[in-house]
């Protein structure tokens, strides 16, 4: 059970680096548009807490699993050893949750600063970071 949420977890992270670039650009995109235009704040703090809080998901993330898993634990990936092969979609979903999850962790860390409703926030960051996920997974399957 442990293997599998660790091959998961490392399964995540190499579609984040590889083709979640592309739900990062879109998921980026749709939650500064919400911040924007939804909650009607001003374009340069909605770029900073949009920017911020994917560095910050994709930071902790990384540092979880690279750190944690790979370095501490000594666990390997072996290519093609693991069951489970993700579609585009059902990857780039993953993604999104994870990355709403880390992201719902730094807006309640920055909730001294930021007096905007973390449930908003949340919401929002669910939300683009669905549609990125769609849209990218769409992308990904007519481009590529």
């Amino acid at each position: 059970m442990i293997i599998d949420c660790v091959g998961f977890c490392v399964d995540e992270l190499l579609w984040m680096l590889s083709w979640g670039w592309y739900q990062l650009f879109f998921g980026i995109c749709f939650f500064w548009s919400f911040c924007t235009f939804v909650m009607r704040m001003k374009k340069v703090p909605a770029l900073v807490l949009t920017l911020g809080s994917y560095a910050f998901a994709m930071f902790v993330y990384f540092a979880c699993v690279a750190g944690l898993f790979i370095t501490y634990f000594q666990w390997q990936f072996i290519a093609g050893n693991m069951p489970n092969v993700y579609t585009p979609l059902s990857a780039a979903l993953f993604l999104g949750v994870i990355y709403s999850t880390l992201q719902l962790l730094f807006f309640w860390l920055i909730t001294h600063w930021c007096q905007r409703s973390v449930m908003q926030l949340f919401i929002y960051s669910v939300v683009s970071n669905g549609l990125g996920a769609l849209l990218a997974s769409y992308f990904i399957k007519i481009v590529f």
